[in-house]
């Protein structure tokens, strides 16, 4: 009867235990540290290159007007040595002098003889002309510039002018610390030397410039290098022990399940998306400013500058910002995306990255010299178009056409080509052959 009792006693304990342990398990909830994501991306890295933002955000355009004339500069070479010269200069006391340009002087004021223009491909906030340059004014906030105009006065202090073509907006600013001998040496010494432009005016405001003369660039072949999509994996998920990968026909799919980044092998391109990311509209036009910024850090923390990409456009109220690849400062293009970085922003972090999943490793010893029109023959094809209207063309540009060796797989071909900017949309210039052919009517336009 004893050992009965002791029995069930002992029974009786270990049934209360494993209740007590079972609901232990259920109810207990272990307290995971939250991974950043930013703790990834600075240990992961797709490549060592790091980058400032004077080497990404790069005048598209240096005129100089002389005499009445206009000449570009295009070297590489001695655009950058203007530029290093200015980051010298200190830019104080901006003024807004806006209102004291008429309309109608407006371009003369811009393009007027003695001048040199540099042009940006986008307005600009002022603080990443900071970033560049030194601007000691500190009052100057929330507005943006695409081009700065420099007088060739021989002085000790000078004024420089940033201005905003598309809001018609001027200010003065006086720079000091000028070394004159860089600007006398362009415009008396070599200005001369440089291509002959005209300008093709779109409205009594805004005019494009384009060389007087044909234009000669190579065709341009390189050898391309893939970029690995796990190390994107690693540097772009929150954390990456949670992210599946799925085979798809083309491609890969790697998802956490809430965010995914899909790899097209076709087109060679990367979109990762996040939805979770906010995008709310109670932001400051400052955070609105800082965008250009935080789109150039975010790849410089995971070494995402792989080839030379230069700042091409944004937009505020999308929050979308594009970085195109640039070859011997001309912009590439491509119908695809393949010469683009584009981010979309929410509030903290992107919403939508895509980029080319390669980079331009090894030039081909073949490089064809390829004669284009000249920018009086582009103007006659454009206007030949059915249904073009001047007062849509935004930008016109000599640049390269990115392609697909089709026998080669890792082989891309950059072909010289004109581009034009309409509407919004990059389109190529028909070339004469397929203007004869079609009837001058090839890019649907109308």
């Amino acid at each position: 009867m004893k050992y009965e009792t002791i029995k069930t006693i002992i029974l009786t304990f270990l049934v209360l235990t494993s209740i007590v342990l079972t609901w232990g398990l259920w109810t207990y909830h272990p307290k995971y540290d939250v991974m950043q994501n930013d703790e990834y991306i600075q240990h992961i890295s797709v490549s060592n290159t790091q980058v400032d933002t004077a080497m990404i955000v790069q005048p598209s355009q240096i005129f100089i007007h002389k005499n009445n004339a206009h000449y570009g500069m295009i070297e590489e070479e001695e655009i950058n040595a203007l530029l290093k010269e200015m980051k010298k200069w200190t830019f104080d006391d901006f003024e807004n002098i806006s209102t004291t340009i008429p309309k109608g002087n407006f371009l003369s004021f811009l393009h007027g003889r003695g001048k040199i223009e540099i042009v940006y491909p986008d307005d600009i906030p002022i603080d990443i002309y900071r970033a560049i340059f030194q601007i000691e004014d500190k009052g100057i906030k929330r507005v943006s510039f695409d081009r700065i105009i420099i007088p060739v006065e021989k002085q000790e202090d000078i004024s420089v002018y940033f201005v905003s073509t598309n809001n018609r907006r001027v200010y003065k600013a006086v720079a000091s610390n000028v070394s004159f001998a860089e600007i006398e040496r362009l415009y008396d010494e070599k200005a001369d030397k440089y291509p002959r432009y005209f300008a093709y005016n779109i409205s009594e405001t805004k005019s494009i410039f384009l060389p007087e003369k044909e234009v000669t660039l190579s065709r341009l072949q390189y050898y391309t290098d893939e970029l690995d999509p796990d190390k994107f994996k690693e540097a772009l998920f929150s954390d990456p022990s949670f992210v599946k990968k799925d085979l798809l026909t083309f491609g890969e799919e790697y998802t956490d399940g809430s965010r995914l980044m899909d790899v097209d092998f076709l087109q060679r391109l990367l979109l990762y998306v996040n939805p979770a990311a906010q995008n709310t509209m109670n932001r400051t036009s400052e955070e609105d400013s800082n965008l250009i910024q935080r789109s150039i850090d975010f790849v410089n923390e995971h070494g995402g500058w792989t080839d030379m990409y230069h700042f091409a456009e944004w937009d505020h109220e999308e929050r979308k910002v594009i970085f195109r690849l640039s070859m011997n400062n001309y912009p590439v293009f491509n119908d695809y995306g393949m010469s683009e970085i584009v981010q979309t922003w929410g509030d903290n972090e992107p919403i939508k990255y895509q980029r080319p999943l390669f980079r331009l490793e090894i030039p081909d010893r073949v490089s064809v010299p390829m004669k284009l029109l000249s920018g009086h023959e582009v103007i006659e094809k454009l206007q030949k178009i059915k249904g073009f209207k001047k007062e849509l063309v935004n930008w016109i540009t000599v640049g390269y056409e990115l392609v697909k060796d089709p026998e080669r797989e890792k082989v891309i071909i950059l072909k010289p080509a004109w581009f034009y900017l309409y509407g919004g949309t990059w389109r190529e210039v028909p070339m004469e052959e397929l203007n004869k052919e079609r009837g001058g009517n090839v890019n649907g336009l109308e």
